[in-house]
């Protein structure tokens, strides 16, 4: 008799899928008895979890599509038209044809109710890439539109804001049937090798509501951009690296827990014939602290930068040293390995230029951390999580004219140019 197939991992596994909506999670954030009502709904997921030492195929089978089921809805498409005149004919004709395709996550839904109190419809709002919503033309007037492709419609929206940055943007639209928005994972605590789900719109609405399978590749990826066109990578984004199957028209859908929580938002892919199955997405935690304390609240987006230019310490040779006319490393390592970052300039009314700290000294630590990469400092820097204009943190340096290693408390400040 043939024997049933059997893995053996640790699972979470949902027994119960109930979306509720808790009297104690309605909060109201305007209108008053005698107007209209606009009330914020706390969605939560009531899961029972049961740990197995054995499970079978047919089990994890069953968990990925109760958890694509629970989600589906909450996975959008996001269309980008353009208007404009042309002559057809002879005739002066006005069209708005769509310029491109991509997806979006609902992740917040406020009820708006009438002057008598009736629900009359709900807001919705949702997180799709910037770079959906952005046309290729300034002078041309573009919309923004949300297509619920189970029910085959289309729904003029609002962009909320955007981050000139992380490639993330909140658009708002209404309408009148119920959808139950996703909940956001801690995207700080996912490990190498855990299973996820992708969900979106690969090569446009005639695949809507595509689902891969994957894993996490890497928790953190740290990669560089150039956003002013200047042909220098100036800014740097963390990212977590997937080989779930994306594509064009993914950008904006959501990354997935196999318990259905939104750990990412996938953003792009490393294409070429030598390279497959790595795909990118914007940690939960980025987008969640953007969305919510800045985009929400229409407050500028501001990030603290150390004001410092520097070369990393382990790659520095005797021969790079002398052609840049910088100074020998000191001897303050003992048996570790060489780390830290030699800093070449620092920028004046910066966060470095408070401090004691000069050209040629090595910064060490940040915050208790040692250093190795600048890359991995300016992403921790730009995501918005921990670390603030106004945030108070320790740093540790080499300080050449004290010949000695300094530790200081520094505000972070933004950098004035």
């Amino acid at each position: 008799m043939k024997k049933n197939v059997k893995i053996k991992i640790l699972i979470l596994m949902i027994l119960m899928m109930c979306m509720l909506t808790s009297c104690n999670g309605i909060q109201i954030i305007g209108g008053s008895s005698s107007g209209s009502q606009t009330i914020e709904v706390e969605n939560k997921i009531t899961n029972t979890v049961v740990n197995y030492e054995n499970i079978t195929i047919a089990d994890l089978e069953t968990c990925i599509t109760n958890t694509t089921d629970m989600v589906d809805d909450a996975v959008i498409g996001v269309t980008l038209k353009v208007t404009y005149r042309t002559m057809i004919n002879g005739k002066n004709v006005t069209s708005e044809d769509t310029e491109s395709v991509g997806s979006g996550v609902i992740y917040k839904r406020i009820e708006n109710y009438d002057n008598d109190n009736n629900l009359t419809s709900y807001t919705y709002y949702a997180i799709t890439n910037r770079h959906v919503i952005t046309g290729s033309n300034s002078k041309y007037i573009y919309n923004v539109y949300a297509y619920l492709g189970n029910e085959e419609v289309e729904i003029k929206a609002t962009v909320l804001g955007k981050d000139e940055k992380v490639d993330m943007a909140v658009i708002t639209f209404e309408h009148t049937t119920l959808i139950t928005p996703v909940e956001f994972a801690n995207s700080d605590e996912i490990k190498k090798g855990q299973f996820v789900i992708a969900i979106g719109n690969p090569d446009g609405y005639d695949y809507y509501g595509s689902v891969t399978f994957g894993v996490i590749s890497s928790e953190l990826r740290y990669i560089s951009d150039d956003l002013d066109g200047d042909g220098t990578n100036d800014f740097n984004a963390t990212y977590i690296q997937h080989d779930a199957a994306i594509n064009p028209g993914n950008s904006g859908g959501g990354l997935f827990t196999i318990d259905g929580k939104l750990v990412g938002i996938n953003t792009l892919k490393i294409v070429s014939d030598e390279v497959d199955n790595m795909g990118f997405a914007i940690p939960s935690n980025v987008i969640r602290s953007l969305a919510e304390n800045y985009i929400e609240k229409g407050i500028e987006i501001v990030r603290p930068q150390l004001g410092i230019t520097t070369v990393e310490v382990k790659n520095l040779t005797n021969a790079i040293i002398v052609e840049n006319n910088l100074k020998e490393i000191p001897d303050i390592y003992g048996a570790s390995v060489k780390y830290g970052l030699y800093v070449t300039n620092i920028l004046s009314n910066s966060t470095i230029s408070q401090t004691n700290m000069q050209t040629h000294d090595i910064l060490l630590e940040f915050d208790g951390e040692k250093l190795t990469n600048m890359n991995i400092l300016s992403s921790k820097l730009n995501s918005l999580t921990e670390y603030f204009v106004g945030s108070v943190v320790e740093i540790t340096y080499y300080s050449r004219s004290q010949n000695k290693i300094v530790t200081e408390e520094v505000t972070l400040k933004a950098n004035t140019k």
